[in-house]
């Protein structure tokens, strides 16, 4: 392997030869890193898959782990509990948790604030072989460069200012677990370097001290920013980053899963209405339309926060528009708009959430119709109906 592009006559790729010049095959241009990047990447996934039918079968009598049904999403009774939603979005998040989950390999999630990529991060290492050893989630933004490498590393009694005994930190504490990197772009330069020893060799050296030691941890990191772009400005180290971009995963704003946002809506509203001694709430169709129109910068934590407050304001069983935050409620102008498409508005949601569950449910069938039908808990006919009404064909396989 040569770690720099190889170019044949006017720009073209040149051709290798193996085997004594009997076969002829392209040049794979990029760094080794990327090689290798793709490489595991996709070696991983293949590896995961149960249809290929190259590698061994899982052993006569070993159960088969749990794969999610739409209306395990739906109602988060899965064994991913806290992660909502029945859209084809969330239906592919949850595929690639089935397939990784239960690898040693590094995780890079990069999705908006709010969109849920530390609950994805517990998902991964509660359902891997390292669920009875400890999860350590830590924000890179929230520490300086000093005392996030002796929280990470640990140091040595008087290695600095305070240091009155030796502690351990947390790739030591973790060890057989799993660390979670939220901001990891926040990272500073020196510490991607000692990250990236970390990620090569599986050693580390507490501040102030000669001794290297070994661990054993995955690692998952998350952010807000687009690292390639980074890369390009001189912000973050490309070594590091292929090392991490082992199994990418994009987390979607919720403004692009809007069919969810009614499922979301009532998970809290039953989670917080028991908390708060306050059950059996509902939303009158003001308060709906707003929350079914609004477009949630802050994401899934948004939303969680609109309820609970609501449910905090509100007096009886019915939460009302009143009860809402200001930020949310359109002005007197904007009200108007609203009200008058309420019910396009409505049915634009459910036909779009009634397609992906259908889509969905045939596609874990292998497009069985009636075994879909009994998936989504609802009469074949019916099924039927509606693919019809949607256009859907059943593609069998």
């Amino acid at each position: 392997m040569i770690e720099h592009p190889l170019n044949g006559d006017n720009g073209k790729p040149a051709t290798g030869k193996l085997l004594n010049g009997t076969i002829s095959t392209p040049v794979f241009q990029g760094t080794v890193a990327e090689l290798y990047e793709a490489y595991l990447r996709y070696r991983l996934i293949f590896e995961r898959s149960e249809d290929h039918g190259i590698f061994p079968s899982r052993p006569q009598g070993e159960q088969a782990p749990h794969r999610s049904t739409t209306a395990d999403l739906k109602h988060g009774t899965s064994q991913y509990p806290a992660i909502i939603g029945a859209s084809a979005k969330m239906q592919r998040i949850i595929k690639f948790i089935d397939q990784v989950a239960d690898t040693n390999a590094t995780v890079l999630l990069e999705g908006e604030s709010g969109t849920g990529k530390e609950l994805v991060a517990r998902a991964l290492h509660e359902n891997s072989s390292r669920r009875c050893r400890p999860f350590v989630s830590l924000n890179c933004g929230a520490l300086t460069e000093t005392l996030l490498e002796s929280e990470l590393f640990g140091h040595i009694r008087g290695s600095f200012t305070g240091a009155v005994q030796n502690k351990k930190g947390w790739f030591e504490t973790a060890d057989g677990g799993s660390i979670f990197f939220d901001e990891i772009s926040e990272m500073s330069p020196g510490l991607q370097v000692k990250l990236l020893r970390i990620l090569q060799t599986g050693e580390y050296s507490p501040v102030g001290s000669n001794e290297i030691r070994k661990c054993n941890v995955r690692i998952i990191a998350a952010t807000n920013r687009h690292l390639e772009s980074m890369i390009k400005d001189g912000k973050f180290r490309a070594d590091l980053y292929y090392r991490l971009n082992i199994l990418y995963l994009h987390l979607p704003p919720l403004r692009e899963r809007r069919e969810d946002i009614p499922l979301l809506i009532r998970h809290y509203l039953d989670h917080y209405g028991r908390q708060l001694g306050k059950e059996n709430l509902r939303l009158n169709a003001g308060a709906e339309d707003i929350l079914l129109r609004y477009d949630y910068p802050g994401n899934i934590r948004e939303l969680e926060n609109i309820i609970l407050r609501s449910i905090v304001m509100t007096e009886d069983t019915e939460v009302e528009l009143r009860h809402l935050p200001e930020s949310v409620v359109p002005s007197a102008g904007e009200s108007a708009a609203v009200t008058q498409n309420f019910s396009l508005i409505k049915k634009a949601v459910i036909e779009r959430f009634e397609r992906d569950y259908l889509e969905t449910a045939l596609e874990r069938a292998h497009g069985i119709v009636a075994q879909a039908a009994k998936i989504a808990g609802i009469d074949a006919k019916n099924f039927y109906q509606k693919m019809q009404k949607y256009q859907i064909k059943a593609s069998h396989r």
